[in-house]
């Protein structure tokens, strides 16, 4: 498959998830798995809007433009067949490096740095978050999580195409999965509930823990995890 119908596909795919998670969301029968089930009254819609609308179309152009624009230092294409072992190695290690690397951009710029701080502040003034709010961020730190991805891409990589769709798929369904407000009590889905109730706890407070957004690893190393 080629770069650009992955790209379609990936970034086709997150909307349909975010319908899907704020619609179970907003169902009466997903009550018993919501995280915050008396959510207080949030943003209104038209301010939700304003800020997650052109995020998203941000996102999109952003993530086709670099990736295209960078490919050949991002992907390895035209490779031939790519080994199992190979592809899994490629995506471990992208995944782990951007996770640490996240874990320390989201704890020291944008908690303690002052000027970043002012950034992020925008992201945490939802602190009730659904699927669809995963993006009500500035655009600055939106740039600057996708452009951590891509050096993680071409620090481990040029990664195999196949490595670099599962990537992308998983970077993006964990954003929205961790903002979804809903806990995946159901067997081998355990995991990301555990990473939803752990963001929920983040975004409680500017002052909590709880930094990464992929696996707990660095939050348990470093001595945040909540």
């Amino acid at each position: 498959m080629s770069l650009p119908w992955i790209l379609f596909i990936v970034l086709t795919a997150s909307g349909i998830l975010m319908a899907a998670l704020q619609l179970l969301y907003a169902s009466p029968a997903t009550d018993a798995y919501k995280i915050y089930a008396n959510r207080p009254r949030r943003l209104p819609w038209a301010k939700l809007a304003r800020n997650v609308v052109p995020n998203t179309i941000l996102s999109g152009l952003l993530a086709v433009g670099v990736t295209l624009g960078l490919r050949g230092l991002l992907i390895r294409e035209g490779a031939g067949e790519v080994a199992l072992l190979e592809a899994a190695y490629e995506i471990v290690a992208t995944l782990l490096l951007y996770d640490f690397l996240y874990y320390f951009m989201h704890r020291y710029l944008f908690h303690e740095w002052k000027l970043l701080r002012a950034v992020h502040v925008v992201h945490h003034t939802n602190k009730y978050p659904t699927a669809f709010e995963s993006l009500y961020v500035h655009p600055l730190e939106n740039a600057m999580g996708l452009g951590l991805l891509m050096f993680c891409l071409a620090a481990v990589g040029p990664v195999s195409v196949p490595a670099f769709a599962v990537i992308f798929f998983l970077y993006s369904f964990l954003n929205l999965v961790i903002h979804s407000g809903l806990d995946f009590a159901r067997p081998g889905l355990r995991a990301v509930g555990f990473m939803a109730r752990k963001h929920a706890r983040h975004h409680s407070s500017m002052r909590a823990g709880n930094y990464a957004s992929i696996t707990p690893l660095p939050d348990w190393l470093f001595g945040t995890h909540e």
